[in-house]
């Protein structure tokens, strides 16, 4: 009526006859009224793609699983999040052409809200998955005894944290809906809850790496290995739990050789299965970069006192029978002394 000029009365679209539809004499409007009507299917367009969104992520949910260490359940854990990112990415692009739209005034403040809540989603995802490694990796260390006895208040931290968030992946894996988990739980709080978790967990880890580094400190060669084999040696009260690091920490050494029930430690083996026997054997006691101590000190004079006399005999007897008799003891025994005496070196000059 508006624009037609015409005054029929209240109109209601229910109830409208084709009586008062003649009355508006449209066929004189006809380039407002297919302009209208444009606007209409494009506003109604507009809509149901704001519609196809609000369905999307109201069934949008975490695919949450049991996180495990053998049979022995740690919580619960996001098992991937890409599918919810890339549908992310297509609903922004979705909203970006709604909103550049002429036709979404009466629509734009729930593609603002959209847009804001895909943001708020994406980046509560990405900090969600960077706390989920911590806590795997820190959750891992700390359920060694020994490790908790050497980091007794690092430990009391962690354990907090771990509480915090054990209760969050509860509640998810009873509602485990992507916006109700990001967005609707006090208004974007999940976020910032996350965050600060991340800040507690970083705390613990740099207090784990100040840990390893003074170990590493009182012997060089753990420089040698990762923070996993570090931590996994410092963390079992097996001296044998340093056996499958020993390439890394001696040349060609590849086991030590354990004597009276694993109190005492007599040998060392080559990769070739080359050995010779310590002068003096040494105990694994107190904490291992103590004993491990012993160890290359032991190593360096044992070698020292076998080239020693391979010296003395070498001039007593032919060469060529004892170098074959030698010939074993040799190759091990000069490469032994070799990375001795190059680690040495190294580490003198740093």
């Amino acid at each position: 009526m508006e624009e037609t000029g015409k005054d029929i009365g209240e109109i209601n679209l229910k109830t409208i006859t084709l009586n008062k539809v003649f009355e508006l004499e449209l066929q004189q409007h006809e380039d407002k009224v297919k302009e209208i009507c444009k606007e209409a299917k494009e506003e109604l367009k507009n809509e149901e793609s704001i519609k196809k969104i609000d369905n999307i992520w109201k069934n949008t949910s975490f695919e949450i699983t049991a996180y495990k260490k053998g049979n022995e359940f740690k919580g619960w854990a996001i098992r991937g999040s890409d599918d919810i990112k890339t549908q992310i990415e297509d609903n922004t692009i979705t909203l970006q052409s709604v909103g550049a739209s002429k036709y979404s005034r009466s629509i734009k403040p729930k593609v603002n809200q959209w847009e804001h809540d895909l943001n708020l989603i994406f980046d509560c995802i990405v900090t969600w998955m960077q706390v989920q490694l911590k806590w795997m990796y820190l959750e891992s260390i700390f359920a060694s005894d020994d490790i908790r006895m050497q980091l007794p208040d690092e430990a009391k931290k962690f354990n907090k944290t771990d509480t915090q968030y054990k209760n969050i992946m509860t509640n998810v894996h009873k509602n485990p809906n992507v916006l109700q988990c990001c967005v609707k739980q006090d208004s974007g709080g999940r976020k910032n809850e996350l965050i600060d978790i991340s800040m507690q967990l970083e705390k613990c880890q740099k207090s784990l790496t100040q840990y390893l580094e003074s170990k590493r400190m009182m012997l060089s060669r753990f420089y040698f290995i990762s923070d996993e084999d570090l931590l996994q040696i410092l963390g079992s009260s097996d001296p044998k739990a340093i056996q499958p690091h020993l390439l890394k920490l001696f040349d060609n050494c590849k086991e030590l050789t354990f004597s009276q029930g694993n109190k005492i430690i007599t040998a060392m083996t080559s990769d070739e299965g080359e050995k010779y026997f310590f002068e003096n054997p040494v105990k694994p006691e107190g904490s291992i970069e103590d004993w491990m101590i012993k160890i290359d000190e032991e190593m360096k004079k044992t070698l020292h006192v076998i080239a020693k006399k391979a010296v003395f005999s070498y001039a007593k007897e032919e060469r060529i029978p004892w170098v074959k008799d030698q010939l074993g003891m040799i190759a091990l025994v000069g490469t032994q002394i070799w990375w001795t005496f190059a680690v040495e070196d190294v580490f003198r000059r740093v």
